[in-house]
């Protein structure tokens, strides 16, 4: 059996959200960029394979644009992992100039939930998916890193 897999492309926008899916996906770090950017480092589970128990996982970044009004209401009191159980969009409004749309963004998590205003986001996988049978890349488990830029 081969070991990687080739995806139909390796960037998601927006416009994609409602092909995609965050379930179970392990954040490694958040990161607080410049220019209003908050940034997910993840392993992405780019497709479950049934048949062969297991998960194409592939490392990516999840990065949205021009983050508004963002609470983090997560707590690490009995659980040191932080894992995606879904992101959902909601309240669609202008932005305060009025020059762009802005989307409320709810991340669920397992210890938690990140809800902020955003008006859009873009996902990078940053290598070919690998077929694991965890949900995953073990081989890159570390401490969640909270960075800011």
């Amino acid at each position: 059996m081969k070991t990687t897999m080739k995806p139909e492309k390796y960037s998601w926008n927006e416009k994609d959200f409602d092909e995609m899916g965050w379930h179970d996906n392990r954040v490694h770090a958040m990161i607080f960029e410049k220019d209003f950017v908050l940034s997910f480092s993840i392993d992405y589970i780019y497709q479950w394979e049934k048949k062969l128990q297991g998960y194409w996982v592939a490392p990516a970044k999840l990065s949205f644009q021009n983050v508004s009004s963002l609470i983090i209401a997560i707590s690490f009191q009995d659980m040191v992992d932080l894992i995606i159980e879904d992101i959902s969009i909601s309240n669609r409004r202008n932005t305060p100039n009025g020059v762009l749309l802005e989307n409320e963004y709810l991340v669920k998590t397992n210890v938690g939930e990140i809800v902020f205003f955003s008006t859009g986001f873009e996902m990078e996988l940053q290598q070919d998916p690998e077929f694991s049978q965890y949900q995953d890349l073990k081989t890159q488990r570390s401490a969640l890193k909270i960075i800011s830029k």
